[in-house]
C-alpha cells in the first residue's frame, strides 16, 4: 500500500537488493515496531531481498517486494487516502486497516489472488509479520486525484459504478484471470530496458492492473445484483476442476475431458470459467501452461525448447510469440537474463 512501511525509504523513484533492519524502519516518520522476539537490536535485518517502491506518475504507487523475512515483527503507520490493489504470491502476512483485518496467503497451486481496498481518509495501518518466510506481494496504490483526473478516463471509465470506491474500507477480493496473472509477472521480471524506458513499462502495466481491478469489482456488483455470483457447489467444481488442469498440465486435455471428471457438462464447465476466469476453458489452461514455462525457465535453468515443451508448443516460434504476449519478454531474453 502506498504507506508500505516495508518499503524502503530512499525516496518516491527508488530500487534496493539488500536488507532493512530495525533501524531502517523507525527511521520512517510515523512508523513504529513491535516484536515479540525481545532481544531485537537496531541492526537486526528484518528483511532481505529485493525491493521496489516508486511513484509511477503523481498519484499512482507501486510497490513490489521479493524477500526473506527474518524476524516477527509488527509495524504500524498510516494509510492514505485511496486505492490500494494488492497482489500476494507467496508467504502469509495479516493486516489491519482501521477496525478491519485482512489475511494474505499465497496459493500453492500458482493462482494469484487480487485484493483491492479503499481508504476514504487516513487510517491507521498495522503489517503483522509471521517471521522466517519468504513473501513476494505487489501493491498498486492511487489517489483519489489520480482516479478522478487521470485513472478512470484513461481506463474508460467515466461513470464511477462501484460502490467500492463509496465506503470507507470497502473491499473485493477475486481470483487473477490469466491475463492479469501475466501483467503481475511481466512487473516481477521486466524486459531489460533503460530507466526511462522501465518505467514507462511498469506505469503500462500497473494502469492495466488498476483497469482490471475496477472491472473485476464492477462485474461483481453486476453479479450480485442479477444473482449471477457462484454458489458455494459451484465453487468448488471449479477448484476441482482447476486441480485437475494443474495435476494433469503436461497431459492431453480436453474440454470434454475436465467436464467428465469435475461432473459437469461441457457448456456448464466454460459458463463457471467465463464468470470466474473471463476466458474460456482451452485459454484457461493454455495460460497455465505458459506460465509453467516461465517458471522453469526462470527458476530452473531450462532451454527454451524445453520450455516449448511444456507449453505444449512443437514450433519454438509459436512459443515465443505466444510467450511474449502473455508475458511481455522472449523466452529466450528471460534465459539470457537469467543466466546474467
Amino acid at each position: 500500500m502506498n504507506s508500505d512501511p516495508d518499503a524502503p525509504g530512499a525516496g518516491p523513484h527508488s530500487f534496493a537488493q539488500g536488507q532493512l533492519r530495525v533501524r531502517d524502519f523507525l527511521e520512517r516518520a510515523s512508523v513504529t515496531l513491535d516484536s515479540r522476539e525481545d532481544n531485537l537490536s537496531l541492526e537486526d535485518t528484518l528483511l532481505a531481498g529485493q525491493f521496489q517502491h516508486m511513484e509511477l506518475r503523481e498519484g499512482l504507487f507501486l510497490h513490489l517486494s521479493d524477500a526473506e523475512e527474518e524476524h516477527d515483527f509488527t509495524a504500524t503507520s498510516v494509510l492514505r487516502e485511496g486505492l490500494s490493489c494488492v497482489f500476494f504470491l507467496d508467504g502469509e502476512i495479516d493486516l489491519t486497516v482501521g477496525d478491519r483485518q485482512f489475511a494474505f496467503k499465497g496459493d500453492p497451486r500458482g493462482a494469484i489472488e487480487g485484493v483491492a481496498i479503499v481508504n476514504a481518509g487516513p487510517d491507521r495501518f498495522q503489517r503483522m509479520s509471521r517471521g522466517r518466510q519468504h513473501v513476494r506481494h505487489l501493491v498498486i496504490s492511487a489517489s483519489p486525484e489520480w482516479l478522478d483526473f487521470q485513472g478512470l478516463e484513461a481506463i474508460g471509465d467515466t461513470t464511477k459504478p462501484t460502490a467500492l470506491f463509496k465506503n470507507h474500507l470497502a473491499s473485493h477480493r477475486w481470483t487473477l484471470p490469466p491475463h492479469a496473472v501475466s501483467l503481475v509477472q511481466q512487473i516481477f521480471s521486466p524486459s531489460p530496458f533503460t530507466p526511462a524506458l522501465q518505467r514507462l513499462y511498469l506505469e503500462g502495466r500497473a494502469v492495466d492492473l488498476v483497469a482490471e481491478t475496477i472491472a473485476a469489482a464492477a462485474q461483481a456488483e453486476r453479479r450480485r445484483a442479477s444473482g449471477g455470483i457462484l454458489t458455494g457447489r459451484e465453487m468448488n467444481l471449479l477448484d476441482r476442476a482447476k486441480a485437475l488442469i494443474d495435476a494433469r498440465l503436461m497431459s492431453d486435455l480436453s474440454v470434454e475431458t475436465i467436464a467428465r471428471a469435475t461432473g459437469l457438462s461441457t457448456s456448464g464447465l466454460q459458463r463457471l470459467f467465463r464468470l470466474a476466469e473471463r476466458c474460456s476453458v482451452f485459454d484457461y489452461v493454455r495460460q497455465r501452461r505458459l506460465r509453467r514455462a516461465f517458471e522453469i525457465l526462470q527458476n530452473e535453468g531450462a532451454s527454451v525448447q524445453e520450455a516449448a515443451a511444456t507449453a505444449g508448443y512443437a514450433h519454438p516460434a509459436n512459443f515465443a510469440t505466444a510467450f511474449k504476449r502473455q508475458f511481455g519478454i522472449t523466452p529466450r531474453a528471460l534465459s539470457t537474463a537469467r543466466r546474467r
